[in-house]
């Protein structure tokens, strides 16, 4: 099978999969949003006078307001620590675990297993990373989350520079998937919230397959295309390294 065939395949495995992904999306904004109307009875209506604002609440907040969870931008780095306990503790296994791998007798296992488990160690630690509040005073915080941002992007070096004889194959795929993730969530969903198709469903998931099979058609020809320069780059970063270690 020629790599031009592959990826057509892998295209319309990709397409298929996002436009279940978006489909997903948009019912359970459609959940959302009628829970968000319909006003429970626990919660009594209250009608300021005038032009102020309605709120139904029953601490002073709107029924959307409860349904929404804020960060917490008080907690300190302790709190916040012992309420991702849990997701360091992986971070921390799966990190053993890249580095054991590298150790194996057989040069093809250890190369691709420390990938994968480098790769998962850098999704872990974007979700962790996600999980810290934007806007905090907390001096801590503050600092924990901007090396935790510098721990990101030089894993995310390590990974597309250490690993140069598997990206010089499968670079087009992380690229794909920038590129569809930007143009679907920046530009593509907010259409689609705002369109009067919404109210239909049909209409609806019609509209968002033929836009996922579109896009992620285009998408994966322009990921095959700008992958040859970045790959170049790539090489020319990794030479410019090792000479530093030489």
């Amino acid at each position: 099978m020629t790599k031009k065939r592959s990826l057509s395949w892998l295209g319309g495995i990709v397409a298929a999969a996002s436009s279940l992904m978006l489909l997903s999306m948009l019912r359970s904004w459609h959940v959302v949003g009628t829970a968000a109307v319909s006003v429970p009875e626990s919660l009594p209506s209250v009608r300021p006078a005038g032009n102020e604002p309605e709120t139904s609440t029953s601490n002073g907040t709107t029924v959307v307001e409860h349904a929404a969870v804020k960060p917490n931008t008080s907690a300190t780095l302790s709190e916040l620590l012992a309420d991702n306990h849990t997701l360091l503790e992986v971070i921390g296994v799966f990190t053993a675990v890249s580095v054991f791998a590298r150790q194996s007798e057989i040069p093809l296992f250890a190369y691709v297993l420390s990938f994968l488990f480098t790769t998962l160690v850098i999704i872990l630690c974007v979700e962790l990373w996600t999980r810290f509040p934007r806007d905090t005073d907390n001096l801590k915080v503050m600092l924990f989350k901007g090396v935790l941002t510098a721990a990101v992007v030089f894993l995310l070096l390590d990974l597309f520079i250490g690993y140069r004889d598997i990206w010089k194959y499968f670079l087009f795929l992380p690229i794909f998937g920038v590129m569809f993730y930007a143009v679907l969530m920046g530009l593509v969903v907010p259409v689609l919230r705002k369109t009067p198709l919404r109210r239909n469903k049909t209409l609806l998931r019609l509209a968002a397959f033929l836009i996922v099979i579109v896009l992620g058609y285009f998408s994966m020809r322009l990921a095959v295309l700008v992958e040859p320069g970045v790959n170049r780059f790539l090489d020319a970063v990794n030479r410019v390294v090792s000479s530093w270690t030489d």
